[in-house]
């Protein structure tokens, strides 16, 4: 890898460039009264801006290249991601938390503003729960339409990476030198790859079998949701191929873990023993996490976890065997009649009701969680 690599340099360049678009609307939100920018915001999300007459330039600038789909947009591309993700049930949710995230952590840099939010920490399982519920909303959208709940959740999430961001940079210990932007460009796109990229990678490690246009597809369907939260698609990583380059550039520059890091990594996987009521349920728990933390060194590798203070996992070599049994029922899988199918419809159900037993009735804000006056006035 050189440091004049096109790719290195978008990326480079990313970490000081963030969503100014977002950012204004927060901006002049912040001089309205109270809680008209986000009544405006909420009728644009609701009903596009022919349902907000007095919208202001900020706010026009936001949604007016949204309401038209990309050119390059597929719709049946995005069906396919999603019935891709049902097909691999808990194991979507299970690749989320023990690879993705758990990867994600050893960026001392990109976990400053859960740090500081107390975002995974103090609030772990809130966190969880409604990065969750955004997945739900965007597999459940289908092709996620204008007014579908993935889109629109989309948009709620990349309001509140504004107000947090609007709140970081006025912080005095905020080390621009060292971190870059708050929720910069290129940690954005790190999230959408964890979502794509890692994903896919995740699972074929714990023996999913996918083609090359289930692939293409899920990196697609995460191009869009990322376009529509604000990220910049030249940075964004549009095949897998793309997709596992930048996961290399990624870990290849990122400054290593610190205490920061070990913190929101111990919170994610002391998660189910958290969630746990009965003794029953904690003795579950336990085998629980010795489980996710043999996923994250089969898929993430001993070094990398060792960095983020995982405890040690002598029995993760079973998880390695397990993969490969996984890998012979998939290929099975292909060459028996309506078993895709029927893969798509159980993984739906289970995925469905762990997400409900985690959120519940209540309903998901999409506001920074240490920052509740804030997001008010916007």
């Amino acid at each position: 890898m050189r440091v004049d690599d096109p790719d290195v340099i978008r990326l480079r360049e990313g970490l000081v460039r963030v969503d100014p678009v977002a950012d204004e609307f927060v901006a002049w939100s912040a001089g309205e009264p109270q809680g008209r920018g986000r009544r405006l915001f909420e009728a644009a999300v609701e009903g596009g801006l022919a349902a907000v007459p007095d919208a202001p330039e900020c706010l026009v600038r936001w949604f007016e290249p949204l309401e038209r789909a990309p050119a390059w947009l597929d719709r049946e591309a995005l069906r396919l991601a999603c019935r891709t993700s049902w097909r691999t049930g808990t194991d979507t949710g299970l690749v989320l938390s023990a690879t993705a995230l758990m990867g994600g952590y050893r960026s001392s840099a990109a976990v400053k503003p859960l740090a500081m939010t107390g975002a995974l920490d103090r609030m772990v399982v809130r966190r969880i729960a409604e990065t969750s519920r955004f997945v739900l909303d965007v597999l459940e959208s289908d092709t996620l339409e204008r007014r579908s709940a993935g889109f629109k959740s989309a948009c709620r999430v990349r309001l509140m990476h504004a107000l947090v961001r609007r709140s970081l940079t006025r912080r005095a210990d905020w080390d621009w030198e060292s971190w870059g932007a708050p929720i910069n460009q290129t940690d954005m796109a790190a999230t959408q790859l964890e979502f794509s990229a890692i994903y896919l990678f995740g699972l074929m490690v714990l023996g999913y079998r996918f083609t090359a246009a289930e692939r293409d597809a899920i990196m697609h369907l995460w191009r869009y949701v990322g376009v529509v939260m604000g990220v910049d698609d030249a940075i964004m990583a549009h095949t897998y191929a793309e997709g596992r380059r930048h996961m290399y550039i990624h870990a290849m520059t990122n400054p290593p873990a610190d205490e920061d890091s070990r913190a929101l990594a111990r919170a994610l996987h002391e998660l189910p023993l958290r969630l746990a009521e009965t003794p029953e349920a904690r003795a579950y728990a336990r085998l629980q996490m010795r489980y996710r933390t043999a996923v994250s060194r089969l898929t993430l590798g001993d070094e990398a976890v060792d960095d983020i203070g995982l405890p040690a996992e002598p029995l993760y070599p079973l998880v390695a065997l397990q993969s490969v049994a996984r890998f012979g029922l998939e290929t099975l899988r292909r060459r028996l009649p309506l078993a895709t199918e029927r893969a798509v419809q159980t993984g739906r159900a289970l995925q469905r009701g762990v997400i409900a037993g985690l959120v519940g009735d209540a309903a998901v804000r999409y506001v920074p969680y240490a920052e509740r006056s804030a997001a008010s006035s916007a």
